[in-house]
Formats: structure tokens, sequence, C-alpha cells
């Protein structure tokens, strides 16, 4: 008998969950992401086909009541899935009155959840699994847009491909965030530890120079910043790798997720987010020249140019829920796996489905 999926979560979150894994699944699984690099474990078709999920008549739906939340957000006024929700009326649309706690990193927006009347945290997904793996009690509900992950490096660096970046000096901006661990991810694919490069945290506003000296030969980051970095280095660094083209455009990334006791204690609430989410993707998706204008308002030292070109070379929009979410939230977990985040043992399917709530189709 399957065990009922309450008491799954439970005990894979204390790290004793004795599930026995279908190890051909798996291993199939395992043996794709670490030799092929696809990452998808779909066909092309049925990536598209995840590129947006829309309901059309969600068995759930908002019961209208005014509510006022606060959800911790890295960086809530350079983000674009927020300033539309908030800006283009479509929180007002659920009678939801959004509070964000601003954050630096996502690590960060999930220790703040269940804090201060937190009640829901939007953080990528590879920092989300570790931290869900390890107890934190919250379950994810949507994807909210897909990763902006690119690694530069300086052009005179002699660093060609991956294989080049063994016992170079790479900065990171915080040496446990999910730029390093995508990386780290491809770098393992490759056969390569990710212990054999020189990751070095340095502060945002120092990196620049210390390429430009030769103290680093790359940097890992994402969007807004990284793409600053790039314009603004006039040839002087190439994007050598990164999560904005092939099939990991094709992959969510930063994922809402919301406290178990909020979701316990107010369902409802639970559905006008989702959906208050879901429709600002799909606004993003319709209006790009418009949503480039609209965040070139809260980045004024770029230029709507270049926050227009930023946008043109960045994934399309991506909202995922339901099945969806739980089969890429799985694909991540047998990642992780490959940079020794989660236990090899572990069912990423199960494991999944534990962590993810589909509040929509309840």
């Amino acid at each position: 008998m399957r065990r009922p999926e309450g008491q799954l979560r439970s005990a894979v979150r204390k790290g004793s969950m004795s599930v026995k894994p279908d190890r051909t699944a798996e291993n199939g699984r395992r043996r794709f992401l670490a030799l092929a690099g696809l990452g998808t474990g779909v066909t092309l078709a049925t990536a598209a086909a995840w590129q947006w999920h829309r309901p059309q008549r969600p068995r759930s739906e908002p019961d209208g009541r005014y509510r006022s939340l606060t959800l911790a957000w890295p960086a809530p006024d350079t983000d674009l899935v927020m300033i539309v929700a908030r800006e283009r009326g479509f929180f007002a649309n659920y009678s939801l009155d959004v509070t964000t706690k601003p954050v630096t990193t996502g690590n960060q927006a999930i220790l703040a959840l269940g804090q201060d009347s937190v009640v829901g945290a939007a953080a990528p997904a590879l920092s989300w699994l570790p931290a869900l793996y390890g107890g934190k009690p919250a379950r994810l509900v949507a994807g909210l847009s897909a990763g902006t992950y690119r690694l530069l490096v300086r052009s005179r660096s002699g660093v060609a491909k991956l294989e080049n970046l063994v016992g170079k000096t790479i900065a990171v901006a915080d040496e446990d965030a999910a730029d390093r661990r995508f990386f780290s991810v491809l770098l393992r694919r490759k056969g390569i530890s990710p212990a054999s490069v020189q990751w070095k945290a340095v502060q945002a506003g120092q990196i620049a120079e210390k390429i430009a000296s030769g103290e680093l030969d790359g940097v890992v980051a994402h969007d807004f910043f990284a793409w600053r970095l790039l314009s603004e280095s006039n040839g002087g660094l190439n994007e050598l790798a990164g999560s904005t083209t092939g099939h990991y455009a094709e992959r969510i990334n930063r994922v809402l997720g919301l406290d178990d006791s909020f979701l316990t204690d107010d369902p409802e609430g639970a559905i006008a987010l989702a959906l208050a989410f879901r429709d600002a993707g799909r606004w993003i998706e319709k209006h790009r020249e418009e949503a480039a204008t609209l965040l070139a308002s809260h980045l004024p030292q770029m230029g709507e140019d270049i926050v227009a070109a930023m946008l043109a070379h960045e994934p399309k929009p991506l909202h995922l829920i339901g099945h969806w979410l739980r089969d890429q939230i799985a694909q991540y977990a047998d990642e992780l796996k490959l940079i020794e985040l989660l236990p090899d043992s572990l069912n990423s399917g199960e494991f999944a489905h534990s962590v993810c709530r589909n509040v929509l189709h309840l």
C-alpha cells in the first residue's frame, strides 16, 4: 500500500524515509542527466507543452475575501513578476494586499518563511529542495519564472569550455547561492568535480574591478546583475554557459512556496496567490515590450534599451503548477543528487510529490 502523502513528506524531511526506490526509473534518469546532459527527461514536444500551463476552469476558486499577506522575496523592487503582479493590479483582482519582506538571496527568503507573519517565499528550486528535505514546513505551489544563470569569463582567461575551469578562480556573490549549484551540476555532468574550481565569495560591487585586474577569471551570477556585467564589460567578458538557452530555458527556476500553517488555515488565500501570479505571468508573455518599459522604470542604472535587450536574451515566461511543476521538481532533485545535496537513495518522484501542492485542483 502506498504511504499517505502526509506521512511520506514527514519521513522525507526527517531523512528517515525507507521507501524502496524504483531503481530502473531512478538509474535511467540519473544516467540521462549525467551523460546526456539534457536535464529535462522528456521529449521536446512534452517540454514545449510545459512552457505554459493554463487551466481554463480551475476546480478551486478564490472566495473574494480581502487579505493582507507578507511574502519573503529576493529584490522585489526589481523582480518583473512581482512588479507586474502589483502594478498591473493582479493582486487587487483577487483582493490581495501583498507586502514583501525584501531579502538578498533565495536561502534568506526560505529562512524568513513562517517568521514575522511571512506566509510565502520565492526562491530557486535548487535552494528550496535541500531546505524542504531538511524539514522546512512548506509546500511548493507554483513555478514563477525560468532561470537566468550566466557564467561569464574574462575574454583573455583562456577558458573556452567548462573543462578549462579547473583551477580557475570564479566569483560568486553568495557561496551557497543557486547560481553556484547550477553550474556545479553542469560541471558534474562533464565528469568534473565542482571542488576543482576555486569559488570565491566576492561582494557584488567589487566583482567587475577584480575581473578587470585579473584577480578573478570569471563570475557566476543571474540577471539583472549578470547582464549588466556583460553589457558594461566592453568585450572584456564572454558568456561561457548558462540557463537561458536550450533545455534549461524550458525549466522553471524561481518557485513560490507557502508555509504549511497558512495552507492549512487559509487554502483560499493560497488559491488567490497562485491565480494572481499565474495572471501576471500571462500578462508578461503577451506584453513583452510593455514589460521591458515597466522593468526599466525600476532599473534606472541600466536604461530601457539595455533592459529590453536583456529580456530578449532571457527565456520566455514560465508558470507551472500541478504535475508539470512536480515533474520538474523531481528532475531538480536528481540534479542535486549529482552534487550530493540530496541522498542518492531518495526517490525523486515521491519526494517531489510530497513537497508540492496543487492548490488549484485540490
